[in-house]
């Protein structure tokens, strides 16, 4: 992911909510992905968390109708 913006996680200050351009991106930047980011022993980012911005809203849902989180 090229990330183009970035905050601290409100569940854990130690983490970070990203958006930006996909790893998938076919070079157009049109694909954009969400990711959440923890960070290793020294200090960077590690890998996983990332999946298209898209998928964003079912994902939700999803949680929310198998009593995961509420609203």
């Amino acid at each position: 992911m090229k990330t183009e913006v970035k905050e601290i996680a409100r569940n854990n200050k130690n983490c970070e909510l990203r958006l930006g351009i996909a790893s998938w991106d076919d070079g157009s930047g049109e694909s954009k992905s969400i990711k959440y980011t923890w960070f290793d022993k020294n200090g960077k980012a590690a890998r996983g968390g990332e999946f298209p911005i898209e998928a964003l809203p079912q994902a939700l849902e999803f949680a929310i109708r198998n009593g995961y989180i509420t609203l």
